[in-house]
């Protein structure tokens, strides 16, 4: 399943029942199931999902039997049989389909060590949920909040504060004080009488031995996961947007921020203060330097800078070339 029982519920419903809630024109089989909820490249039968622009067409070949909600212009260029649900707002009606047949998953709270977590140090004032794991010796630090359905693996440590949802840890994982993961993303669509608020019913995973500094906030996915790889070293202030994807051994310096769906690439570096704008990929090895502005994508191995960022070198010459002007400008004024 796309969406993770251990923290939400899930009432089946169907295409036309959905259509009607949501205030959609109904195109199909008004009877087929609707269980599940999964991004556009992986719905299949019995999953909701949205397509909002026609970019995105390609990957719903193998969906079928998905029911989507979409435009009238994109529902035309659909695979023969799939039931879609006509929209002037895909996003929006998406969100209110949604939220009528998925709910978060509610559970009771205990504020003593479990009887099987012998092996782990829980400090003062922890309240954990129901059903949550956490490997041997890990240790968790006073006042932290963890909720129900939480993996945590062997050897980590949470520090003071920390608030953990809809998160798998791996081994070894660090995380530091006052830091949220798993929180809802910043994720809306505007409409005339205000912004609309779309669920986020994914999840985070962060792999064995990543460090996560104090005070920073990862997002959980809208659907699916938002993704940390191992051996990443995210530093103090740092925001990760829902559905991003950071690979293995990347380096994230304080304040930088990931706009939804960012890709980092495996051993990047972004020093302090880089921002990466929404679906924008950098790429493996690549470096971005304090404060610049990723806007569009970065190759492997490339250096970039300033807003919007360009390769460094080439940044570097426009401003030498700029400097002679204004050099040479000054000298005629004289």
């Amino acid at each position: 399943m796309a969406i993770d029982p251990r923290f939400f519920s899930v009432t089946p419903s169907t295409a036309a029942s959905l259509a009607h809630l949501a205030g959609c024109e109904l195109r199909g089989d008004g009877d087929r199931p609707v269980t599940d909820a999964a991004p556009v490249s992986m719905a299949c039968e019995g999953d909701l999902t949205f397509l909002a622009g026609a970019k995105s067409i390609g990957d719903m070949a193998l969906s079928a039997d998905a029911v989507v909600v979409t435009t009238a212009d994109l529902c035309s260029a659909l695979p023969d049989g799939m039931v879609c649900l006509v929209s002037d707002a895909p996003r929006r009606d998406f969100a209110t389909a949604l939220s009528s047949f998925v709910a978060e998953r509610q559970g009771g709270w205990r504020q003593q060590p479990r009887d099987d977590w012998s092996e782990v140090e829980v400090g003062p004032a922890v309240v954990v949920g129901d059903d949550v794991e956490i490997g041997k010796g890990s240790v968790i630090g006073a006042g932290a909040v963890i909720h129900h359905g939480v993996r945590i693996g062997r050897n980590c440590r949470i520090d003071a504060n920390v608030v953990l949802s809809h998160c798998d840890l791996g081994d070894d994982v660090v995380i530091g004080a006052g830091s949220v993961i798993g929180g809802a993303g910043f994720g809306f669509e505007i409409t005339p009488d205000g912004p609309v608020r779309i669920p986020h019913v994914g999840t985070v995973a962060i792999g064995d031995s990543s460090c996560v500094g104090a005070g920073c906030a990862i997002d959980r996915g809208t659907l699916g996961q938002t993704a940390i790889g191992r051996q990443v070293m995210i530093d103090n202030l740092v925001h990760i947007a829902h559905n991003c994807l950071v690979g293995d051994r990347a380096v994230l310096a304080a304040q930088v921020g990931l706009a939804g769906g960012a890709v980092i690439g495996e051993g990047a570096m972004l020093a302090g203060q880089a921002g990466v704008s929404p679906q924008v990929t950098v790429g493996r090895g690549a470096v971005v330097m304090g404060q610049s502005g990723v806007t569009k994508d970065v190759s492997d191995d490339m250096t970039v800078v300033g807003f919007p960022a360009t390769e460094a070198r080439e940044a570097w010459r426009e401003r030498a070339a700029l400097r002679r002007l204004i050099a040479k400008s000054s000298q005629r004024k004289e």
